[in-house]
């Protein structure tokens, strides 16, 4: 009965202090790992609200969905969707822009940081959490998301709520 408490109380502790680890700055490792996705790689577009990927050849909105690119930064809240959500509001922006698949989100992980696992100047302010994928789980119902707090992917029901990130072709 004791360690049952003890492990319960030990939760309401974590979601209790969760908004305060959450929203705690990124933290790069530039000494002890090698950067994979520098920015180097990177190509500013149009009115810098878009990046080329110059490895992969992928454009990618600098901001999150609900954000928005004031010349400098990602301002505003990101807005969180279902996976449904998520694909029509990709396809509503035009331009030919989509939902990436699992292995797209990948390629702009960087593992050199966390919270966010991103090359933060490039994209700045995502979330440390959750965003969505278009590449189906081995069950029907979920989908591939890609977590930015440590760059590792999980399956999640398509009824979830997670973050968006734009990617397009050409």
């Amino acid at each position: 009965m004791m360690k049952k408490y003890i492990t319960i109380k030990m939760a309401l502790i974590v979601v209790a202090l969760y908004p305060l680890i959450a929203n705690a700055d990124q933290v790069c490792k530039v000494d002890s790992i090698k950067a994979d996705t520098p920015t180097s790689r990177f190509e500013i577009l149009s009115n810098s609200s878009e990046i080329k990927d110059t490895q992969t050849g992928l454009i990618w909105q600098r901001c999150s969905l609900g954000q928005a690119w004031d010349g400098k930064n990602c301002i505003g809240k990101a807005k969180a969707y279902t996976w449904e959500q998520a694909l029509k509001q990709t396809k509503v922006l035009g331009k030919g822009y989509r939902l990436p698949n699992i292995r797209e989100l990948s390629s702009i992980v960087e593992r050199q940081c966390y919270n966010p696992a991103i090359t933060g100047g490039i994209f700045p302010n995502t979330q440390s959490s959750d965003y969505w994928s278009s590449s189906p789980s081995m069950n029907s119902d979920s989908v591939w998301s890609m977590n930015f707090n440590y760059g590792y992917t999980l399956s999640f029901s398509k009824n979830d709520v997670h973050y968006v990130r734009a990617v397009r072709s050409k």
